[in-house]
């Protein structure tokens, strides 16, 4: 018989072994129900002095877009544009990037935009307001009828 110390390393490590393989395995799960082709969300932050770009884009031009509106929202200042685009040509669809640009010349300070392969959400201020109106028009144009966008309120 083996002394009691022992058997809980014992009892301990392969406890921690299975919990790896459990962690292991949905990891794997959700990665393979994951489209490699649809590429990593379209992510756009307005806050404090500047605005983040994030994500992949399709091609130099829709980038050169994106990047030119949010300097224009800020007023020239490009400094204040964080750029995290990677262009990548599998990267999720932008059917209209001057809609985009638009939506950013648009946005407010908090506002949050995410594209995902199917759909997204724009956080705003105000779900009723004129500029949020306009924001939903731009959404559908920029991303298609085949993305469901939605406006969500700031919390």
């Amino acid at each position: 018989m083996e002394p009691p110390r022992r058997v809980h390393l014992r009892t301990a490590l392969i406890a921690s072994a299975v919990a790896c393989l459990i962690v292991l395995a949905a990891a794997w799960h959700f990665t393979a129900r994951t489209s490699r082709a649809a590429g990593p969300p379209l992510e756009i932050r307005w806050h404090g002095n500047g605005i983040i770009l994030q994500g992949q884009v399709r091609d130099a031009a829709t980038l050169r877009a994106l990047a030119e509106g949010a300097a224009a929202r800020l007023g020239g200042e490009a400094d204040q544009v964080v750029d995290w685009l990677d262009i990548v040509p599998s990267a999720l669809p932008v059917a209209d990037a001057a809609a985009l640009a638009e939506l950013i010349l648009l946005g407010q300070e908090g506002w949050h935009l995410q594209r995902r392969p199917k759909d997204g959400w724009l956080a705003v201020r105000s779900l009723t307001d004129e500029r949020s109106a306009k924001a939903r028009t731009l959404l559908r144009t920029a991303f298609g009828p085949g993305v469901s966008m939605e406006l969500v309120a700031l919390p």
